[in-house]
Protein backbone atom coordinates (compact mmCIF):
# COMPACT_ATOMS: atom_id res chain seq x y z
CA UNK A 1 0.00 0.00 0.00
CA UNK A 2 1.90 3.29 -1.35
CA UNK A 3 0.72 6.82 0.53
CA UNK A 4 0.20 9.62 -1.04
CA UNK A 5 2.33 12.91 0.53
CA UNK A 6 -0.29 14.99 -1.00
CA UNK A 7 -2.61 14.33 2.09
CA UNK A 8 -0.41 16.37 4.51
CA UNK A 9 -0.10 19.50 2.56
CA UNK A 10 -3.47 20.33 4.24
CA UNK A 11 -2.75 18.99 7.51
CA UNK A 12 0.97 20.01 8.57
CA UNK A 13 1.12 23.08 9.78
CA UNK A 14 4.56 25.56 10.65
CA UNK A 15 5.92 24.24 13.63
CA UNK A 16 7.06 28.16 14.63
CA UNK A 17 4.01 30.02 13.13
CA UNK A 18 1.28 27.33 13.64
CA UNK A 19 0.70 28.78 10.14
CA UNK A 20 -0.11 27.34 6.80
CA UNK A 21 2.68 25.92 4.54
CA UNK A 22 2.46 25.18 0.55
CA UNK A 23 4.60 22.36 -0.88
CA UNK A 24 7.37 23.47 -3.49
CA UNK A 25 9.36 21.03 -5.41
CA UNK A 26 11.13 19.34 -2.23
CA UNK A 27 10.07 21.33 0.09
CA UNK A 28 7.32 23.11 2.61
CA UNK A 29 7.43 26.56 3.43
CA UNK A 30 5.47 28.59 5.80
CA UNK A 31 3.20 31.43 4.28
CA UNK A 32 4.24 33.39 7.27
CA UNK A 33 6.32 36.75 5.94
CA UNK A 34 7.76 36.85 9.76
CA UNK A 35 8.87 33.51 9.81
CA UNK A 36 9.73 32.30 5.99
CA UNK A 37 11.28 28.43 7.14
CA UNK A 38 11.30 25.70 4.59
CA UNK A 39 11.25 22.23 5.97
CA UNK A 40 13.13 19.94 3.57
CA UNK A 41 11.20 16.78 2.26
CA UNK A 42 13.73 14.02 2.11
CA UNK A 43 12.60 10.34 0.81
CA UNK A 44 9.09 11.64 0.75
CA UNK A 45 9.40 12.66 5.03
CA UNK A 46 9.00 16.01 5.70
CA UNK A 47 11.65 17.05 8.31
CA UNK A 48 9.12 19.06 10.91
CA UNK A 49 11.99 19.99 13.14
CA UNK A 50 12.80 24.10 13.72
CA UNK A 51 16.27 23.62 14.49
CA UNK A 52 16.73 22.07 11.19
CA UNK A 53 14.73 23.99 8.95
CA UNK A 54 16.14 27.25 6.70
CA UNK A 55 14.26 30.61 7.01
CA UNK A 56 14.44 31.75 3.51
CA UNK A 57 15.71 35.59 2.07
CA UNK A 58 12.84 37.19 1.74
CA UNK A 59 12.92 37.77 -1.83
CA UNK A 60 13.09 34.21 -2.41
CA UNK A 61 10.50 33.51 -0.15
CA UNK A 62 8.33 36.13 -2.14
CA UNK A 63 8.86 34.39 -5.51
CA UNK A 64 7.44 30.84 -3.90
CA UNK A 65 4.73 32.85 -2.53
CA UNK A 66 4.10 33.91 -6.13
CA UNK A 67 4.51 30.79 -7.81
CA UNK A 68 1.61 29.59 -5.17
CA UNK A 69 -1.09 32.25 -6.15
CA UNK A 70 -0.07 34.39 -2.96
CA UNK A 71 1.14 37.96 -2.50
CA UNK A 72 3.98 38.98 -0.83
CA UNK A 73 2.20 38.99 2.84
CA UNK A 74 1.72 35.08 1.93
CA UNK A 75 -2.18 35.79 2.06
CA UNK A 76 -3.99 33.87 -1.23
CA UNK A 77 -4.53 36.16 -4.23
CA UNK A 78 -7.74 37.05 -5.17
CA UNK A 79 -8.80 35.20 -8.05
CA UNK A 80 -10.73 37.08 -11.07
CA UNK A 81 -13.71 36.51 -12.66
Amino acid sequence: MSFDPRLLDGILVCPRSKSPLVRDADALISVDPACRLRYEIKDGIPNMLIEEATEMIPEAWVEVMRRHGRNSDGALLATQS
